[in-house]
């Protein structure tokens, strides 16, 4: 059980999340929405230092090397090619092999990956993601520039990371791919929790537009 426990989490002047209490399973996909998700992403991965309260596992501050974190836009160092960038995590893992993942999400190898479109450093930030093999994964907004095509075999990827003892949280803007692959989905803003739902409410909250029919494109 990872738990978020009076979180209050500034970025500059502005107090972004404030007592955010979060209780979140293993073995199970959670979904982030409103304002201060990816803050609260950042904070738990350790970008981001909390001016108070704290985030455990099972008692212990959560460890970063048992975390990895998908950026919303994936940047990469300037001169390494995207196979130059596979090449870094197969080095520290030589049994890992990113050909089923670069089935999935096509990226051109040799070109520099800095210079990949936005759909393409997309798909590169997936691939390195769960090329290293992380038991908790902090997707930010993991569906965004991927083609519908795309969006299904991610939804499907998820679905499979669930239930193989990878606890995930994933912060989106949208609502509708969240629905059939996440647990439950944490509404942020005004800086808390404001609502909490299960995953037999997302297709009914969807189709509402959300709570204040304004959806859910704060960040």
């Amino acid at each position: 059980m990872i738990t978020i426990d009076s979180l209050r989490i500034r970025e500059g002047r502005r107090v972004v999340l404030d007592g955010v209490t979060m209780h979140l399973p293993q073995n199970a996909v959670h979904g982030l929405a409103g304002e201060g998700r990816s803050a609260l992403l950042r904070a738990v991965y350790g970008d981001l230092r909390p001016e108070a309260g704290s985030i455990t596992e099972a008692g212990h501050p959560l460890q970063r090397r048992e975390m990895s974190l998908l950026e919303a836009d994936p940047h990469f160092w300037p001169g390494l090619t995207a196979r130059d960038c596979i090449g870094l995590i197969r080095w520290f893992d030589r049994k890992v092999n990113p050909e089923a993942l670069l089935r999935r999400f096509p990226v051109p190898l040799d070109q520099e990956a800095a210079t990949l479109d936005a759909e393409a450093r997309k798909h590169l930030g997936i691939i390195l993601t769960l090329m290293r093999g992380k038991r908790i994964l902090l997707l930010d907004e993991p569906f965004r520039e991927l083609k519908p095509e795309r969006i299904f075999v991610m939804q499907q990827l998820l679905l499979h990371l669930g239930t193989e003892g990878r606890t995930v949280l994933l912060a989106s803007g949208r609502i509708a791919p969240l629905e059939g692959v996440c647990d439950d989905l944490y509404l942020l803003g005004e800086g808390g929790v404001r609502a909490r739902y299960e995953h037999y409410e997302l297709g009914r909250l969807e189709r509402s537009g959300g709570p204040d029919k304004g959806g859910f494109a704060e960040n």
